[in-house]
């Protein structure tokens, strides 16, 4: 398996798709774990602290 991760990191093409939805990919987890316009960081929810 850890060769074919290689395989793809060697393929300029796959590299430069991975590189543009890198920036849309980080935004959309932002929003995802975002409350309040706030980025928070625990896991959980309230009952379970």
């Amino acid at each position: 398996m850890p060769g074919r991760l290689i395989e793809i990191l060697e393929d300029e093409e796959i590299v430069e798709k991975i590189k543009k939805r890198l920036p849309y990919l980080f935004q959309l987890a932002e929003l995802e774990s975002s409350r309040a316009g706030k980025i928070g960081m625990e896991v959980g929810s309230i009952p379970e602290k």
